[in-house]
């Protein structure tokens, strides 16, 4: 009972200081922080709570399918929005990323979606190198509905996969943990808004977080069921973190 209660305090909380950070700082850090394994850790988190370590570990090869569709979405939304309007790509945007997941479940090997995924991202960092200071410290303004559609989207997202974990099974679970609930509205407006430089400097920072979310999932498929849950998420939500911020800095983003 004191973990049902948990996921309607730490999740909202988590997404409104995002996204406060992201309406202070910019949608260049916004797309870094949307990047970051805030759903993720906590789906990972309350997975393990729940179902045990054992159900969390066998979620982790859905969670890293779910990351790689997750990026192709994006880096098709951005090319394909050169030509078509937002609306367009991102109806197109959700059919290409139930295709690619499922394309990468039914695969299901670990090596695939991470090779995949790191392909992926390095097209996007590759192709969006243009857009490196276009959000640097620009403020994309959001209408006031949208932090709290977010923090309300992400509570009962959470609540829902580990609800209804046992039926959707570990796979499914995993697979919905990396659904991008705070970039996918962020990148949406800041492109609608700000237009396609600022869209590429979104998906860029998210990209690079993206890296932090891979390491993320790695690491707790490595060390959950010998350290245990907390440790083992809280050592990975660390290294996301340092992972993603240490890129960012190399790529001249921090």
């Amino acid at each position: 009972m004191t973990a049902f209660y948990l996921k309607f305090l730490i999740t909202p909380t988590l997404m409104l200081a995002i996204s406060l950070a992201a309406r202070r700082w910019g949608t260049q850090i916004g797309g870094l922080l949307s990047g970051l394994p805030v759903t993720s850790a906590l789906v990972m988190l309350f997975l393990s709570l729940e179902q045990g370590p054992g159900f969390a570990l066998q979620a982790v090869p859905g969670a890293l399918a779910g990351l790689a569709a997750v990026q192709a979405t994006y880096l098709f939304y951005y090319l394909v929005t050169r030509r078509v309007s937002a609306f367009i790509g991102c109806i197109t945007g959700v059919a290409v990323y139930a295709a690619t997941a499922f394309v990468m479940s039914r695969l299901g090997m670990v090596a695939v979606s991470v090779g995949v995924t790191l392909l992926l991202l390095t097209l996007i960092i590759i192709l969006t190198s243009n857009n490196a200071q276009a959000g640097a410290a620009k403020v994309v303004p959001l209408p006031r509905w949208v932090i709290p559609m977010r923090m309300l989207t992400a509570t009962l997202l959470l609540v829902a996969i580990t609800a209804s974990a046992q039926w959707l099974g570990p796979v499914a679970s995993g697979l919905l943990a990396p659904i991008p609930v705070i970039a996918w509205p962020l990148a949406v407006f800041a492109h609608v808004q700000g237009g396609h430089q600022e869209l590429g400097a979104i998906v860029r920072g998210n990209a690079i977080g993206a890296v932090g979310v891979l390491g993320f999932y790695l690491a707790v498929k490595s060390s959950i069921e010998p350290l245990g849950t907390v440790p083992s998420i809280t050592g990975a939500v660390v290294l996301a973190v340092l992972a993603t911020f240490v890129l960012a800095r190399m790529l001249g983003k921090g």
